[in-house]
């Protein structure tokens, strides 16, 4: 390689917005808290301008050894798309997250959300694994940081999960790296075989595709309130990112999407804490996602992409106000909060704003994002897909437009809503949302500059009479059994049952089994072993015991006085040895 190789190649390497993200969490953990908090929020917006001067095609590499290259940089449309998103929401956290994460959290959260830059940048399978390793350990994190008891247990369960994920991912790839090369592309053409099977295992756990899913719904609630905006934002959409380069076009995906996104609105409308609620509604907007990676052509991967950049806004700002809700009252039950718009006018004004965007309202970005997922659904023909996806948005209309808007903002208010102590959120906080919550206006207002960025050009028009007059029967047909029913809409405290009833109780109870049955058995051939072994060396170094009587004192009682060692060991020695030395004569011959 010539030096002006080289020197392209190096400057490359310092405009990768992962390493630059990563490089400075491990500044931070050294520099003195006067410099800590400007540097995470320098960090992203050093990543920001290095994904914008880094141009598409751009693909770096290195060798190692003879055999294996690390394919660390690979961009283009797909992958600029969700890095722009990564860069912004990335930014958004740092700001919301200022004045409230200690010294070792902002070193977490500056690796994580690198870790997870450099998975979607990456070109090969390998870079790929290393990069979803080290997010999985710095997610880990995020959700211990809280330091409660809740919060340590659900982070090991988050660790165990990642790990079983991250496994069968890596055992997948090494079998597909083997067979077909390192290059990230799709590999439905292997299916069937071993490696498929397994990279889609890996790459389930991180969608959160039930019933692999009960780690998000665990975890994120259990988070510190920053935390939770960082693994909100990074990898599941990560995983929906490694998903259309893998299984793209996969029709199976069509269902398995479409039953997710109506499972996780029915959790979500089940739950009365805030930050679970909104976590199981990350299951249901992944299914949508989903949806579109297995529609065919390039209005499946627009649809998908679209909805996941959306999603990252318009999820971070209702993530953010749950926290800030979190942190100004101390509370994240509905049933324990109430009549907080006027005491919280900013947070109540961007939560409901981005609630109207989930649910698909016009003139914001979740209605922009959803009309290519209805357009491309439209294209396969399967009007069941389409049904389920409706039911869907119901769910979500029912679940946080209207559940958590009425009791916790802006209806009638409970006994205790008055008694309620209101601690005044940091202006960073608030900064963030609003911010936030104008990139989703925007994007509803201007969807052709939105779909400029999408990784194909697309010519959808999202304001069509079709999609507008749906998504008005859709908020028609949501709110008039909501207050008609309202009685019953209102959440109660209640334990919800999730696929993790199965690892937690079944499988708890399958390895306390198995443990107990290891434990006997291991316990009880001890004994034998040793009480043989004494038996023999007894007899071998007292030979009158073998050919008298036992039970004859005198005889048991003999030994010999004048030996270093009794003679049973010493004949247990000679054969040992005997052994070995012919064990050995045998291999060399």
């Amino acid at each position: 390689m010539t030096e002006i190789g080289l020197i392209s190649k190096s400057l490359m390497n310092m405009m990768h917005p992962g390493f630059i993200m990563m490089g400075f969490g491990v500044l931070v953990l050294f520099l003195p808290d006067s410099f800590r908090k400007p540097v995470t929020l320098i960090a992203p917006v050093l990543a920001t301008f290095g994904l914008l001067n880094i141009p598409h095609g751009t693909s770096l590499e290195h060798l190692v050894g003879n055999f294996i290259t690390i394919k660390y940089m690979y961009v283009d449309g797909l992958t600029h798309a969700f890095l722009l998103a990564f860069c912004v929401i990335s930014i958004l956290a740092a700001i919301y997250s200022y004045g409230v994460q200690e010294r070792l959290e902002s070193v977490m959260s500056l690796i994580y959300a690198g870790s997870m830059m450099s998975v979607v940048m990456s070109g090969g399978f390998i870079s790929l694994i290393v990069f979803w390793e080290i997010a999985a350990i710095a997610s880990t994190y995020l959700v211990y940081a809280r330091r409660t008891f809740k919060s340590r247990r659900a982070a090991f369960r988050y660790l165990l999960m990642h790990a079983f994920g991250g496994n069968a991912l890596l055992a997948g790839l090494l079998i597909y790296i083997f067979h077909y090369g390192n290059n990230i592309e799709n590999i439905m053409h292997s299916y069937g075989e071993a490696s498929f099977w397994l990279i889609l295992i890996g790459v389930a756990v991180n969608a959160a595709i039930p019933p692999l899913n009960s780690w998000l719904s665990d975890a994120y609630p259990e988070s510190t309130i920053s935390g939770t905006v960082y693994l909100g934002s990074f990898t599941t959409k990560a995983a929906i990112y490694v998903m259309i380069r893998l299984f793209a076009g996969w029709e199976v995906l069509l269902w398995v999407g479409a039953i997710m996104a109506l499972y996780g609105a029915c959790m979500a409308i089940m739950e009365n804490d805030i930050r679970r609620l909104l976590s199981y509604h990350i299951v249901s907007q992944l299914g949508m996602m989903i949806v579109a990676i297995g529609c065919e052509g390039v209005a499946g991967i627009n649809g998908a992409t679209a909805h996941a950049v959306t999603n990252i806004m318009f999820k971070g700002t209702l993530l953010m106000a749950a926290g800030t809700i979190l942190y100004s009252t101390g509370k994240s039950k509905i049933t324990d909060l109430g009549g907080l718009g006027k005491k919280m006018p900013f947070t109540s004004a961007c939560f409901l704003i981005s609630s109207l965007a989930i649910a698909g309202l016009p003139g914001l970005s979740g209605f922009v994002s959803k009309a290519l997922i209805t357009d491309a659904v439209a294209a396969t023909g399967n009007s069941t897909i389409g049904i389920l996806l409706t039911m869907a948005g119901v769910g979500t209309l029912l679940s946080i437009t209207l559940k958590i808007n009425y009791y916790v903002f802006f209806g009638t208010q409970e006994d205790n809503a008055c008694e309620i102590e209101v601690k005044k959120p940091l202006w960073t906080m608030r900064i963030a949302m609003i911010v936030s919550t104008c990139i989703s206006i925007g994007i509803g207002v201007f969807p052709g500059q939105f779909y400029r960025t999408m990784p194909e050009l697309t010519a959808v028009n999202p304001y069509t009479p079709g999609h507008v007059l749906e998504y008005i029967a859709i908020f028609i047909g949501g709110s008039i059994p909501f207050f008609i029913f309202l009685k019953k809409m209102k959440p109660h405290d209640e334990y919800t049952l999730d696929f993790d009833w199965f690892y937690r109780k079944i499988l708890n109870s399958l390895v306390k089994w198995l443990s107990k049955g290891l434990i006997t058995l291991f316990t009880r051939t001890e004994r034998l072993v040793t009480e043989s072994i004494s038996y023999i060396g007894k007899r071998l170094s007292n030979p009158y015991l073998i050919i008298s009587n036992s039970s004859n004192e005198k005889i048991r009682q003999y030994s010999f006085e004048n030996e270093d060692m009794p003679i049973g060991h010493a004949i247990l020695a000679i054969i040992f040895a005997l052994s070995v030395m012919i064990i050995i004569a045998i291999v060399i011959v």
